[in-house]
């Protein structure tokens, strides 16, 4: 997972299991329902089944706040962070959309702001990282994408001086 994305997932999750514990948590829920949706998965939370998904998470994580339990606060945190991570991820090609729904949600974290630039600039350059190249053997070669440049060296064997080529040109 990009680092970017990882760290944005982790401060969201953060945001995610604390809500379920406190008075905040339908609108939470709402939120992370629409970032969940983005993709349109059922079955990973995707469509109607994401809100119902995240509110079988919060009677878990009210079970295990009750109990003290740290451990399953912790297993919560690291599969919502995954979870999140990936759905940001699937969804590069929405980042500004991903971006407004998590300056919405996580307001108000230490780092958010931060995170949340890197974040989109991470899943806008998700889509960029495609080059098409092309190299003729004879003639030359071209990129095609987002950033995309040919560096051609040409290096000719023993006999090209013979043959009118110049040698060491590129």
């Amino acid at each position: 997972m990009d680092p970017a994305v990882a760290a944005v997932a982790a401060t969201a999750a953060t945001t995610l299991v604390t809500a379920m514990t406190t008075d905040a948590w339908d609108h939470t829920r709402r939120g992370f329902g629409r970032l969940l949706r983005l993709g349109g998965r059922a079955g990973e939370g995707g469509g109607a089944g994401a809100e119902a998904e995240l509110e079988h998470a919060r009677e878990t994580v009210l079970a295990a706040y009750e109990r003290g339990d740290a451990a399953a606060l912790g297993e919560a945190h690291e599969n919502w962070a995954a979870r999140l991570g990936a759905a940001l991820e699937a969804n590069a090609h929405r980042s500004a959309e991903c971006e407004r729904l998590l300056r919405e949600l996580i307001a108000g974290q230490p780092g958010a702001d931060g995170e949340i630039r890197a974040l989109g600039a991470a899943l806008r350059g998700a889509g960029a990282r495609e080059v098409y190249s092309q190299v003729i053997q004879s003639g030359g070669a071209g990129a095609q994408g987002p950033g995309a440049s040919v560096t051609v060296n040409h290096h000719h064997g023993p006999g090209a001086a013979q043959a009118g080529i110049p040698r060491g040109e590129s």
